[in-house]
């Protein structure tokens, strides 16, 4: 078969035409009704395509056999679709195909010719639709192109037409990513509230809601981009374009927003060492940025100087309640918290937290104040571990949130495992990219923009931006918390 592509010229009107209605009868003998010719497509709309140099004609052996539009113009209802790759898309239009003619041999040719033209022409990524009553078609679209966008619908097609892109290049930049939390809640959580509703409008199972893991790697508790793919889902696609991890290397951190009515148990975390030698995973630090805190709330924040891990091992065997031995502090909005491995931590009543963490879950319950379930059980505790890992001369560090009025960037951590800056954003604030994935989350509503395209945050709302992402734009008045890796040594 040999196949030749060009571009239309005005002698081929006739012939396309005649193309164009041959494939609407064909489509109507298979039940498919989503093109009528005179309303889409039309002669008028097949003039522009070949006045303005974007249609292309497929001759198999010298004869017409199929022809389509190349055209980095979207209609408006793109928009709506969550998009993943590039800030300058081409679009693949009207493609027809001679009836006998259509197969994946010629769906492979004709895609390999567009993202070859597309990249030619200065574009990088490949968008297109396929209207879902023609599952034939979206089927052989759908095993060449990378990613399934959603779905938009047109006035003049009454089925859904399923979005699909690809990106045409290793350095077609991926866009931010709006995630959606997975929860723990009930019984999981018995110490939880419903403050993530209260405050931050999420949906959450019920009002025992204690975590909302907004970008979460953990198994069974993934968090997922707006059409439902996991982020290792995610990873997997894409690889370092994505993380700006070396390949292979799992995902290193896990954000959480926390509601806690009720104390949480005393706590303390191992390092890498401890949890890859006993658990098989990775240890964890983690940090607080108190969002709202009630009045007279505090947490439990290291252990008291001069107290030693034999006072806790003689008093829990007692089954003493160890609370006098750990510091108490107050909290106000805006406080921020870092705990390292080993460091007794406890989060008090009346607190909604944001939580940036190694990506584990290894947690040693020290402590839980005797608490019984509905059943009368107690939660299990992990006192021959905890007192493994305990490292009683941790102080932690403590730093405070700018101002809501202010206008710069801050770094409030820059730890081993991750580093956290707040950006007060009065006006517009632009954030270079960067070589590895940054997470995103907004503390009020802000647009962030970037060339062509743009993304509304409310407060609560989480994006991860991709090692390759573009420069963005945070607008609006508000603050937002960025967390990462910082830099590879």
């Amino acid at each position: 078969m040999s196949i030749q592509f060009a571009k239309a010229k005005e002698k081929d009107f006739d012939q396309l035409c005649t193309l164009y209605r041959e494939t609407i009868e064909n489509m109507r003998s298979r039940g498919l009704r989503q093109w009528e010719w005179g309303a889409y497509p039309s002669e008028e709309l097949l003039q522009d395509d070949i006045d303005g140099g974007i249609l292309y004609r497929v001759d198999e052996d010298g004869e017409l056999c199929a022809a389509f539009a190349v055209s980095g113009e979207m209609e408006d209802a793109y928009s709506r679709i969550a998009w993943q790759y590039g800030v300058k898309p081409v679009t693949m239009h009207r493609l027809a195909v001679k009836p006998g003619c259509f197969g994946s041999e010629m769906v492979e040719r004709v895609l390999s010719f567009v993202k070859a033209e597309a990249l030619r022409m200065g574009y990088d990524c490949l968008r297109l639709d396929v209207c879902d009553e023609d599952a034939h078609m979206l089927h052989l679209f759908r095993s060449q192109m990378l990613r399934d966008a959603g779905s938009v619908h047109f006035d003049n097609m009454g089925d859904a037409c399923t979005c699909l892109e690809e990106p045409l290049s290793e350095n077609c930049p991926m866009l931010p990513i709006p995630m959606t939390p997975a929860y723990r809640h009930g019984e999981m959580t018995p110490w939880g509230g419903d403050g993530l509703r209260r405050y931050y409008r999420m949906e959450i199972p019920d009002d025992r809601t204690g975590e909302a893991l907004v970008l979460s790697a953990i198994h069974g508790l993934e968090s997922k981009d707006e059409t439902g793919a996991t982020l290792t889902e995610l990873i997997a696609r894409n690889g370092s374009r994505l993380t700006g991890l070396p390949g292979g290397e799992a995902f290193p951190l896990l954000l959480k927003l926390l509601s806690a009515k009720d104390s949480l148990s005393v706590q303390v975390h191992p390092d890498d060492a401890y949890a890859k030698e006993h658990e098989g995973k990775l240890g964890k630090s983690e940090a607080w940025v108190i969002l709202h805190a009630e009045k007279d709330a505090s947490i439990l924040y290291g252990i008291r100087e001069g107290v030693t891990v034999e006072d806790m091992r003689l008093a829990l065997e007692r089954e003493e309640d160890i609370e006098p031995m750990i510091q108490r502090v107050p909290v106000n909005s805006g406080d921020v918290f870092y705990m390292p491995s080993g460091m007794v931590h406890a989060i008090g009543g009346g607190i909604v937290l944001y939580e940036i963490q190694q990506s584990s879950d290894v947690t040693y319950r020290l402590w839980d104040y005797n608490r019984t379930n509905a059943a009368g059980e107690k939660r299990p505790l992990h006192i021959k571990q905890a007192l493994d890992v305990i490292d009683p001369s941790l102080r932690g560090q403590i730093a405070k949130l700018p101002t809501s009025d202010e206008h710069r960037r801050q770094q409030l951590l820059d730890v081993p495992a991750f580093t956290l800056d707040c950006v007060a954003v009065n006006g517009e604030y632009e954030l270079a990219s960067t070589p590895t994935f940054r997470i995103l989350t907004a503390l009020a509503g802000l647009l962030v923009s970037w060339e062509g395209d743009a993304l509304e945050m409310e407060a609560g709302d989480t994006a991860l931006l991709p090692a390759n992402c573009p420069p963005v734009t945070l607008m609006g008045v508000g603050q937002a918390l960025i967390s990462g890796v910082g830099e590879r040594k």
